[in-house]
């Protein structure tokens, strides 16, 4: 662990806590937002994550070289998934905890909404094979950043599936990175306003209900929905058997785990990706 991902560990702060229940809620510091920020939606199924990283990293280095200060929030920044495997649309249950279809649609949310001055819909990355695939999950990045205004930049040819009519209507398209790159820089401000996200986990009594904590919940939920918390954590002993399950708390935990150390660990490898973001 780094100096400073110590520090961030040290600076978990516990903002409730009921000796008589043992129910706790903890929030640590994920990221400070200080430069404008930047959503790359991309394909995933078939491209093997060595690839994706490689995008990242060229991505990157294009937007620096175009004198472009800005950070970049990308889909598979939190996944289990490691070098010579391959992305997909779904993961089998249990295949990881990085990799659920609640968690990727509310990282991507958060970002493409709150974290981003801009997004860019990078279409032009062909699967391990050499082909092109139908994405239903960038549409999903493409209606989130439009309802909240915010710039869409498009990179697709012609001969890519993905196409649809309607598509220069709700965005810039243009055929390739070097293209986009400019209109990016154009809708990026000089500078943005500093922003904090968080990581919440509600650690609650294995045998009786603690409605104060459900209610705590709730509110680190519609947090997220402000962009001020990037990922609730539900500790909860024993699943679906303790007495505080509910359909809702389902609903809103991005994981829901069954002791206070397994969280930590998920905010610990969250707070890694980020500063390494």
């Amino acid at each position: 662990m780094t100096e400073t991902s110590s520090a961030r560990a040290a600076a978990c702060e516990t903002l409730y806590a009921c000796p008589e229940t043992g129910a706790a809620h903890l929030r640590l510091p994920l990221r400070d937002h200080v430069r404008p920020g930047v959503y790359v939606g991309h394909p995933i199924t078939g491209i093997g994550l060595d690839r994706i990283r490689a995008m990242e990293a060229d991505l990157a280095a294009r937007l620096a070289e175009a004198g472009v200060a800005a950070d970049l929030f990308f889909p598979m920044r939190s996944t289990h998934l490691r070098p010579g495997e391959t992305g997909a649309n779904e993961y089998a249950e249990g295949a990881g905890l990085f990799s659920g279809t609640r968690h990727f649609t509310s990282q991507n949310r958060c970002d493409a909404v709150h974290h981003a001055d801009a997004v860019l819909l990078h279409y032009d990355l062909r699967d391990d094979a050499g082909a092109y695939r139908l994405s239903r999950g960038i549409p999903f990045d493409l209606g989130w950043a439009r309802a909240h205004g915010k710039p869409v930049v498009a990179v697709i040819g012609p001969d890519n599936p993905n196409w649809w009519p309607e598509l220069p209507d709700l965005a810039a398209v243009v055929p390739s990175l070097d293209a986009a790159i400019p209109l990016l820089a154009g809708h990026l401000p000089p500078e943005s306003a500093a922003r904090a996200t968080a990581i919440e986990v509600l650690a609650f009594p294995a045998d009786r209900v603690s409605l104060a904590l459900i209610a705590r919940l709730a509110e680190a939920d519609a947090r997220k929905g402000l962009g001020a918390c990037a990922a609730v954590i539900a500790v909860l002993p024993g699943g679906r058997t303790n007495p505080n399950w509910h359909g809702q708390v389902g609903e809103v935990a991005d994981w829901m785990l069954g002791a206070v150390p397994e969280a930590l660990r998920v905010a610990a490898v969250l707070q890694g990706q980020a500063l390494a973001s």
